[in-house]
C-alpha cells in the first residue's frame, strides 16, 4: 500500500469507527447502525451493494442481517448444502478479494445464480465476521464493475468486518451483563426484585422519606396449600400472589420478594394502619390455580423503628414471628421494644448448643459429589447434623442460623473442619488419595482470628494435602472487601487450599470477584437446579453461569440434583460435577465405606 493510499486508509478506517463510536450502541439500535456503516462502506469502496451476514443459530445457513443497494434490506439465506465450499472458504480466510467471480475457482458455487440474482455481480470483497467462539458470519462489498481490488480496499473489508465483530461482542456483552444483574437483584419466579434490590433501593428511599416503614409479610400455611394443591402448584400460588401486590402498590412503595413464603414493603405513609387495612382487604380476592378458587390469607410484621433498612426489617420480622406465636393465620402485629428477645433466652439457647458439642451429640454426614465425565466419586461435602437425645436428628437450617448469632458457629466449625480432615485421612489411607473434602465456611468463622491455624494445624496432624481440603464461603463473604477477608482468601489460596463460591447465584452477584480473588469453584444454587426443566428461563441462566465459570477457567458443580432430566440437562450444558439425591443422600461417616464400596451410577451407562 502506498503512502497515499495507506494515508487515506486511515481516514476512511476513522470514518468507520467514529460511526460505530458516535454512541452506545443497544441491541434495537444495531439494525440502523449497520444499515449506517453499510452506507458508508458503498461509498468509501465504491461499491454498489454491500451486506452483512450472520450464521443461523438453529441451521447452518447464512441470513442477511442487511444489505445495502441504493436501500436496504434483509432476511435473504444461503444454505450451506447449495454452497459447501464457499462455507468452508469463510472459515479459513481473513479478506476474499475476487476480481472476475465468472472464473474464480473459490465462488464458482456461486456462479451465476446468486451473482445474477444478486443484480449481475462481477467482483467482491468478502470478509468473514470473526469473534471469539469463531466465525459468526461475512462482510460482502460486491459489483457489478469488474474492479482490480487493491490494499487500501482489502483493508477497509477486514476493518469493517472487525468493527461488525466489535459490535455483536459489545451487544453479547450488555446482554450478559443484563442477565447477571437480573440474577443479582432480580427474583426469577415473580420477575420482582430480590432482598439486594430491596436494600439497594430502601436505602436510597430513606434519605427522603418522612415515615418509612417495613412490613414483612408471610403467605400463611403455603406448604399445606401446596400439599393440597400438588406440588407444581407452588409456583402458580406465589407467582398469582406476586402479580396481585404488584397491581395494588401506590406511590411511596416498594416491593421485593424475601424468600419462598415472605415479600417485604417499603413504605413512606402518612396512616401506616391505613393503608395495612387496605392491603389486606384488597389480597383476600381469590385467585385461580389449577382451574381451582383459591384464598389466601397473610401475616403482617410492621415496623416503624428509627434506624436503618436492616434493623427496619429485623424487627419487622421479630414482629411477623412474635405474631404468629399467638395466631397461624392473618396476625398483624407492630414492632415495640419488648418483643426483643431477652439475653437470657439466647444463653439458654447457646448453652444448649454448647452442651451438645461437649456431649458428642453432633455428627457430620458425607454427600458424594461426582464426575459429569464418567461418573466417579471425586469428593464430599461435609454436612453438619446435631443428633439431640430429646428430639432425635435436628437439621442444619434449625441451629446454624442460632448457632452464628450467638458465636458457637466458630468452636463447632472448627470440630467441623477437624473431623473432616480426620475423615480424609481415613479415605486416602484406604486407597482414595484423589479425593476431595468440602467444608462450609460461615462468615463469622472466616474472619476468626484463629481459623487459619486451626486448618494448617489440622492438615499437618493428619498429613493431609491441602489442595484435597475445599471452603465453601457464601457470596456475601466472597463479596466482601474487609481488608481480613481478602487477606483470608489469599492466605488459603497460597496455601494450595481451595475455595468455592456456594450458592452461586442467589446473593449479590458481584461478579467482579471471580475474576480479581483466588476462586477456584462456583456452586449452582440448588434453587436452579429444581426450575431447570420447568422454564427455558433457568435453562438459560444456567448455562450464562457455566459459560461464565468456563471463561474465568473455574470449576462448577451443581447441588440438589434429583432428577435424570437435570442431570441430562446439567451434562449438555458443560457442568462438570453433581451432587444431589439422584446420586445419594448425605451418608453417615460411619456408613460411608461401605456406600462407597458398593456405589455404581448406572445413568452413565445409558
Amino acid at each position: 500500500m502506498s503512502k497515499i493510499d495507506h494515508s487515506l486508509f486511515r481516514i476512511q478506517q476513522q470514518r468507520l469507527f467514529q460511526l460505530a463510536k458516535a454512541k452506545k450502541i443497544s441491541a434495537h439500535e444495531l439494525q440502523s447502525t449497520v444499515e449506517q456503516l453499510c452506507e458508508a462502506m458503498s461509498e468509501m469502496i465504491q461499491c454498489e451493494r454491500v451486506g452483512v451476514w450472520v450464521f443461523d443459530k438453529e441451521r447452518p445457513a447464512l441470513t442477511a442481517l442487511n444489505i445495502y443497494e441504493d436501500g436496504h434490506s434483509k432476511g435473504d439465506v444461503l444454505h450451506k448444502k447449495d454452497f459447501p465450499k464457499y462455507f468452508k472458504l469463510l472459515q479459513g480466510t481473513r479478506v476474499l478479494s475476487i476480481c472476475d467471480v465468472a472464473t474464480d475457482e473459490r465462488v464458482k458455487e456461486l456462479y451465476p445464480h446468486y451473482f445474477e440474482s444478486a443484480g449481475n455481480i462481477k467482483s467482491l470483497i468478502d470478509a468473514p465476521i470473526v469473534m471469539a467462539n469463531g466465525v459468526m458470519g461475512v462482510i460482502c462489498c460486491e459489483t457489478s464493475q469488474q474492479i482490480e481490488w487493491g490494499k487500501l480496499e482489502e483493508s477497509l473489508a477486514g476493518t469493517f468486518a472487525d468493527l461488525i465483530a466489535f459490535l455483536f461482542d459489545s451487544i453479547q456483552q450488555q446482554e450478559l451483563e443484563q442477565k447477571l444483574e437480573s440474577l443479582a437483584y432480580y427474583d426469577r419466579l415473580t420477575t420482582l426484585p430480590n432482598l439486594n434490590m430491596f436494600y439497594k433501593e430502601a436505602e436510597k428511599r430513606m434519605t427522603y422519606s418522612w415515615n418509612p416503614s417495613v412490613c414483612y409479610i408471610e403467605i400463611d400455611q403455603l406448604n399445606q396449600m401446596i400439599d393440597a394443591l400438588g406440588y407444581d402448584s407452588g409456583d402458580v400460588i406465589v407467582k398469582g400472589i406476586a402479580d396481585r401486590f404488584i397491581h395494588l402498590l401506590i406511590d411511596g412503595e416498594f416491593l421485593a420478594r424475601a424468600d419462598q413464603a415472605h415479600f417485604v414493603l417499603f413504605m413512606n405513609h402518612t396512616n401506616i394502619k391505613e393503608r395495612i387495612e387496605q392491603i389486606q382487604f384488597l389480597l383476600t380476592t381469590p385467585f385461580k390455580v389449577n382451574d381451582l378458587d383459591v384464598t389466601a390469607s397473610f401475616s403482617f410484621g410492621i415496623s416503624q423503628l428509627q434506624g436503618s433498612v436492616k434493623e427496619l426489617l429485623q424487627t419487622a420480622q421479630i414482629a411477623l414471628n412474635r405474631g404468629k406465636m399467638k395466631s397461624s393465620r392473618s396476625s398483624l402485629t407492630y414492632f415495640t421494644e419488648d418483643m426483643k428477645e431477652s439475653s437470657r433466652d439466647f444463653f439458654e439457647i447457646e448453652m444448649n448448643l454448647r452442651k451438645g458439642l461437649e456431649l458428642n451429640q453432633f455428627t457430620l454426614y458425607y454427600q458424594p459429589q461426582i464426575s459429569a465425565v464418567n461418573g466417579q466419586i471425586e469428593g464430599f461435602e461435609a454436612l453438619v447434623r446435631w443428633n439431640h437425645p430429646e428430639i432425635g436428628l435436628v437439621p442444619p437450617n434449625v441451629f446454624i442460623p442460632l448457632a452464628e448469632s450467638t458465636g458457637f458457629i466458630v468452636p463447632l466449625g472448627e470440630w467441623i473442619i477437624k473431623e473432616s480432615i480426620k475423615k480424609l485421612q481415613e479415605l486416602h489411607h484406604n486407597g482414595m488419595e484423589e479425593m476431595i473434602i468440602s467444608v462450609n465456611i460461615s462468615p463469622r468463622q472466616f474472619i476468626h482470628e484463629n481459623l487459619p491455624h486451626v486448618i494448617e494445624h489440622t492438615l499437618e496432624q493428619y498429613e493431609v494435602s491441602p489442595d484435597k481440603l475445599c471452603l465453601e464461603i457464601t457470596e456475601s463473604v466472597a463479596m466482601e472487601e474487609n481488608k481480613l477477608v481478602i487477606e483470608r482468601l489469599n492466605l488459603f489460596s497460597e496455601k494450595g487450599i481451595q475455595i468455592s463460591v456456594d450458592d452461586f447465584g442467589t446473593g449479590f452477584s458481584a461478579f467482579v470477584y471471580l475474576q480479581e480473588y483466588p476462586v477456584n469453584e462456583i456452586k449452582i444454587d440448588r434453587e436452579f437446579i429444581r426450575l431447570l426443566t420447568q422454564n427455558k428461563k433457568s435453562e438459560a441462566l444456567v448455562k450464562t453461569i457455566i459459560d461464565l465459570a468456563e471463561n474465568l477457567d473455574l470449576s462448577v458443580i451443581a447441588e440438589g440434583v434429583e432428577t435424570k432430566e437435570q442431570l441430562s440437562i446439567l451434562r449438555d450444558l458443560g457442568c462438570q460435577r453433581f451432587q444431589g439425591y439422584l446420586i445419594s443422600k448425605p451418608i453417615p461417616s460411619e456408613e460411608l465405606n461401605m456406600w462407597m464400596n458398593s456405589f455404581e451410577f448406572s445413568y452413565f451407562k445409558q
